[in-house]
């Protein structure tokens, strides 16, 4: 009986090992992320363009090439404020027809500068609408810089 109670407590600790999605957990603890979006007017085809987060951070993304090609590498460059950023990601995902989750972890090249490369998939609809989500982590929650940009066939 003793053996049984053993062998089940482990299967059990082994199972929500593979089972449960931690990251998940913790995410929905930490709540929805609030984003700070790109001023309407700037288009990331023609410039680079700025966001000042909560915290008062200025991210600046850049992509190239400026009319963002579909199946084609794209250089995401992105300057801050804070120097002293770990982890950045660029989450990337379509907003007007599923094509997938991105995400393009950024290198630190110095003096606030960080690139990150990529491609996005094609589709035969053309025209579709992009956010690319620059979350800074805080204890208990997400913050973070929202661009958005569109892309033809």
């Amino acid at each position: 009986m003793k053996l049984l109670l053993q062998v089940t407590i482990v299967l059990a600790i082994v199972l929500s090992y593979f089972l449960i999605d931690y990251n998940a957990i913790y995410n929905s603890l930490r709540g929805e992320g609030e984003f700070v979006l790109q001023d309407k007017n700037c288009n990331l085809k023609e410039s680079a363009c700025q966001v000042t987060i909560q915290d008062g951070t200025l991210f600046e993304l850049e992509v190239t090439p400026k009319e963002i090609p579909l199946m084609k590498p794209l250089t995401f460059t992105l300057k801050s404020s804070n120097q002293e950023l770990k982890d950045l990601k660029l989450h990337i995902y379509s907003t007007n027809m599923m094509m997938g989750d991105y995400e393009l972890p950024f290198t630190h090249m110095g003096n606030g500068v960080y690139k990150a490369t990529g491609l996005l998939p094609t589709c035969p609809v053309g025209g579709m609408k992009w956010n690319a989500d620059l979350e800074v982590g805080k204890i208990n929650k997400i913050i973070g810089a929202r661009f958005q940009f569109e892309t033809d066939i």
